[in-house]
């Protein structure tokens, strides 16, 4: 510090560091010109008996450290020499840089239990200005805080702002938020940390706090929350504008599918993937109803929504009913402008609506944890299943009763999605045409009958004609008391269950274990062609695909109904009974 008082005082130039010379180097030029001026000397030009080093040693002596307490203290210029408020010197360089009252209290670290930052703030400008009177228009000398820039003045605006956006909808928990340049941020960071005091609030939180301090005056107090909004209002500090994120409504029910041939879910048409068709007469659904259009469309109207999603706990085909209590599911009603709906008047909409082929009970108000809940919870499951026997051949015997084993390429599940949806039914329609033994070689004829236990001799023709005729026996029919005691005895049976192939395209191709907790209620009848129509009710454990566990699904599941009792299983038809939740 004396070395700086010494310079400026003298008026000497400073000396340099590095490549450039310094004025106290010797050289040769200085020194001709320290011999010039000894010459000088000599002669009598410039004598003096005033010394130029007597006002810069009695400067050296007088230098003291500040005393940062003292009220009246001329600051330099420099920002090292500046304490952080709450310092008596830190607060008298916030009101002189134009910090508004708000800030001032923010940062000032002089706020009380209870106090405002806009109290805190008008009391430290008080007592600065009563100090130095020079201070009383700091403020108005600055056309921005350095802080806000001057956010906090539009703090009532950006109330009224989101009281007008939210409108006439319900909201119980209304959370705020502020989205604030990045630059801005970090330059009020910067200020606050270098002049601020410890601990002190930043910009983000403290706008929202007062602009939820202005909506209090708006009666909006009792709905401000800081966790689980129903709506989030986001401040945009750059356009002052204010975005609703609107959170959605759960419900939560049971549905009993009194119907076959409903959907669970909207399925759009295949042909037009949703666009609107002849197909699908421009509704460009595949289905005309589902459980998550019966229950969701009466609801729309009710609570003022666009859209809603549906969450139920597992899912039924198509054509199986869904009875006893009732599947549990969720109905998500996104953006509703209505919340505190009566739960019977719901129940009665959606049952009236759905005209018998449905019903909704036990609704309740719910939330976002409870769809996890309901999705995730591996519930048991009792099913009542119908399904006729027909004789059946060794060689379909043995596909039943086949090692199981995936290859790898069956675990590529887009390519499994590809032959799914582009070869499948080119594979089947090869499948169903009758071969034209004509225009096979004799050698590949041979091959056949030998296959087929047939004679290998004769010309082509023969061969042609013995396979023509060709029909496989069939294995003998099973007794009744036989399928019955099969039925009774799946009870307890651990079930080896591939992914079936109706469903391969969209889930993993893997073997799950499975258990048959319960088998009940077997009964055997003849229908008036002679055919056998078996009938029971079985307890499965979540996931287990029960209609493969009847007919087998060309073996990729083991043991089945069908490999049991050596005979062609076809269901008719199959009931979920119950769901075994809550």
């Amino acid at each position: 510090m004396a070395g700086r008082h010494l310079c400026s005082s003298t008026g000497l130039a400073p000396s340099w560091n590095g490549d450039i010379m310094s004025d106290n180097e010797p050289s040769k030029d200085n020194t001709d010109d320290e011999e010039d001026w000894m010459s000088y000397a000599n002669a009598g030009f410039g004598s003096t008996d005033y010394s130029l080093w007597d006002e810069s040693e009695e400067t050296s002596e007088v230098v003291a450290e500040p005393e940062w307490g003292d009220e009246n203290l001329q600051l330099e210029t420099g920002e090292e020499e500046i304490p952080a408020a709450p310092r008596p010197a830190g607060l008298k360089h916030l009101v002189r840089i134009g910090t508004c009252n708000h800030c001032l209290g923010r940062v000032g670290g002089k706020k009380r239990f209870g106090q405002s930052s806009l109290e805190s703030g008008i009391e430290i400008r008080a007592s600065i200005v009563e100090t130095d009177s020079t201070m009383s228009q700091a403020r108005e000398n600055v056309p921005l805080c350095p802080f806000c820039e001057n956010l906090f003045e539009e703090a009532p605006l950006l109330a009224e702002l989101i009281k007008e956006a939210i409108g006439e909808r319900e909201c119980f928990r209304l959370q705020l938020g502020a989205r604030i340049p990045k630059d801005q941020t970090e330059a009020e960071d910067h200020l606050r940390k270098r002049f601020g005091a410890g601990g002190s609030a930043p910009l983000k939180s403290s706008l929202v706090e007062e602009v939820a301090q202005q909506l209090g005056d708006l009666d909006f107090a009792k709905r401000l929350v800081i966790d689980k909004p129903e709506i989030l209002a986001l401040i945009d500090v750059l356009t002052l504008t204010v975005e609703l994120d609107i959170r959605s409504h759960y419900m939560y029910g049971r549905y009993r599918k009194l119907e076959r041939g409903i959907p669970q879910t909207k399925w759009p048409c295949r042909s037009c993937k949703g666009r609107g068709c002849e197909r699908c007469d421009q509704t460009g659904m595949q289905y005309q109803s589902s459980v998550q259009g019966l229950i969701g469309d009466p609801l729309l109207e009710i609570f003022g929504s666009k859209e809603h999603a549906f969450h139920g706990m597992g899912r039924e085909d198509i054509d199986v009913r869904c009875l006893g209590r009732g599947r549990p599911f969720v109905i998500e009603m996104k953006k509703p402008i209505k919340r505190d709906i009566d739960c019977d008047l719901l129940m009665q909409t959606i049952n009236d609506a759905a005209n018998g082929s449905l019903e909704v009970s036990d609704m309740r108000h719910s939330n976002r944890s409870e769809v996890v809940r309901v999705k995730d919870t591996p519930a048991e499951k009792s099913y009542t299943i119908r399904y006729r026997i027909e004789p059946i051949t060794q060689s379909e015997y043995d596909v039943l009763t086949q090692v199981m084993e995936i290859s790898k390429n069956n675990q590529d599940r887009n390519r499994r999605r590809k032959n799914h949806h582009r070869g499948k039914k080119r594979e089947i329609k090869q499948e169903e045409e009758e071969v034209d033994y004509s225009q096979l070689k004799k050698p590949e004829l041979v091959s056949l009958c030998e296959e087929k236990g047939l004679a290998k001799s004769g010309t082509k023709d023969v061969l042609i004609e013995r396979l023509s005729n060709f029909k496989e026996e069939t294995l003998p029919m099973p007794d009744t008391d036989y399928v019955l005691e099969i039925m009774e005895k799946l009870q307890g049976c651990t079930l080896a269950q591939r992914t079936p192939e109706r469903v391969a395209h969209r889930r993993a191709d893997k073997i799950r274990k499975r258990n048959v907790i319960e088998t009940s209620n077997p009964s055997i009848n003849v229908d008036d062609d002679g055919k056998m129509i078996a009938e029971f009710s079985l307890r499965c454990e979540s996931g287990t695909y029960v209609k493969e566990t009847v007919h087998g699904d060309g073996g990729r599941t083991q043991p089945s109904i069908a490999s049991l009792i050596k005979a062609k299983c076809t269901v008719e038809w199959l009931d979920v009974a119950d769901i075994h939740a809550d």
